[in-house]
């Protein structure tokens, strides 16, 4: 308890301006990209037919493609240039994406390829804008509150998850699925104008800098392949994304299909996943050190699992909602411990390249996963996916023991 009061009166939010600035930034966006994505899911699952199912669980996966594709090409990038400037190019293409997708749905225009390759090239700059951010939060903190200021950074999606889970079903029911794209498209905008006023000098790393971009692009894998204990959490996160990731696609088919309800449950549920990771992402933003980090890994991917699992015993809302609630909590420790492990023990020169190199691994899974999902729900009970799903996941998790470890933990 003193640990955390203590943290609490250093807390990085309150001691770093530019870190405030870059957070305010990364919240008005999420919380727009909440609006986005549970407009978007809503909209597609109620196109009618068991095709949405499949369509879902396509666009999904069409989200997380271009990071796998550009992530590693990005991530040598952002090593290469201003990290703000990187960070300021993201927004702008994001807004500009998101409104020509507004007016698509303005004119009646929107169809389903349109949707496929606007959020393809949204998604194409997520790489970008996340590496530059992991990659300036050493240089916009200090040594000593660094993991503090990883488990704030982290808390962005699950603080802009309780803002859209508890407005989501409101905006939509006033504002409509337009309503919605065009708040993302404003958040963007806005996010520019906090970024744009971060007066910390983000230029690139002196250390490993050359006119050689392949030959960088080549570094940067060699770093991550040269350490064991590296390559075999890269493997590890993926391996635990393909089983645990489809929970974005079983709720809102949860709620459409097994409960039988309307968007206000979807955005209930969203709801209580995003207050869990709060509470556990702002109790670790008061921590300073860890004494396991990879028993906090393994406790992490144990409870995501069976919480998941839990989902295809009961149609009980407040066990659903206390099984969601848990789910994000473990959610949100795991990440925020597993990016502070890798702030402090990955070189600054390599970190543009290993995150982006991180997302890229983590998310190359997704579209499969997603995919195979959605064409399983056809012809396959709900709850079977979710056991197969959770039982998965926990087989992932029971074997984080057997890896080799980062000798240097926090």
């Amino acid at each position: 308890m003193r640990q955390l009061i203590t943290g609490a009166k250093t807390h990085p939010l309150l001691v770093f301006s530019d870190f405030r600035r870059l957070f305010a930034g990364r919240l008005v966006s999420a919380v727009g990209d909440r609006f986005f994505a549970i407009a978007l899911s809503w909209w597609v699952i109620s196109r009618g037919g068991e095709e949405s199912k499949l369509h879902l669980g396509l666009i999904m996966a069409v989200t997380f493609l271009p990071m796998v594709i550009t992530g590693p090409f990005l991530g040598t990038l952002v090593d290469r240039l201003d990290r703000r400037l990187c960070m300021l190019w993201a927004a702008a293409a994001r807004f500009v994406l998101v409104g020509a997708l507004c007016l698509l749905l303005y004119f009646d225009s929107l169809t389903l390829p349109y949707l496929y390759a606007l959020c393809f090239l949204l998604a194409a700059f997520n790489p970008l804008f996340e590496s530059a951010v992991s990659g300036s939060l050493a240089d916009l903190t200090d040594a000593d509150r660094l993991s503090q200021a990883v488990a704030v950074d982290s808390s962005v999606m699950q603080l802009s998850g309780v803002a859209g889970a508890a407005l989501g079903s409101v905006l939509l029911a006033a504002a409509g699925v337009l309503g919605a794209f065009s708040l993302n498209a404003a958040s963007f905008l806005l996010s520019f104008v906090f970024i744009f006023s971060i007066k910390t000098r983000l230029a690139p790393h002196p250390a490993g800098q050359s006119a050689d971009y392949a030959g960088e692009l080549k570094a940067g894998l060699r770093y991550a392949a040269s350490s064991g204990a590296l390559t075999g959490l890269l493997c590890f996160f993926a391996a635990i994304n393909f089983f645990l990731a489809p929970i974005s696609l079983i709720i809102p088919m949860l709620v459409k299909y097994t409960l039988r309800e309307g968007v206000a449950w979807l955005a209930l549920f969203e709801l209580f996943s995003a207050l869990g990771a709060v509470a556990a992402a702002l109790a670790l933003s008061c921590k300073q050190h860890y004494k396991n980090v990879y028993g906090w890994l393994f406790c992490a991917g144990v409870a995501m699992s069976a919480c998941f699992a839990g989902l295809g015993v009961t149609e009980n809302k407040a066990a659903l909602c206390g099984l969601i609630f848990l789910e994000g909590a473990a959610l949100a420790a795991g990440n925020a411990v597993a990016m502070a492990l890798f702030q402090h023990t990955v070189a600054p020169e390599m970190k543009g390249r290993f995150f982006a190199l991180l997302f890229t691994v983590a998310c190359a899974v997704v579209p499969l996963t997603f995919a195979l999902t959605g064409l399983a729900a056809g012809f396959m009970k709900l709850s079977t996916i979710i056991f197969v799903c959770g039982g998965g996941g926990l087989a992932v998790s029971l074997a984080l023991p057997l890896l080799p470890r980062i000798r240097n933990e926090i």
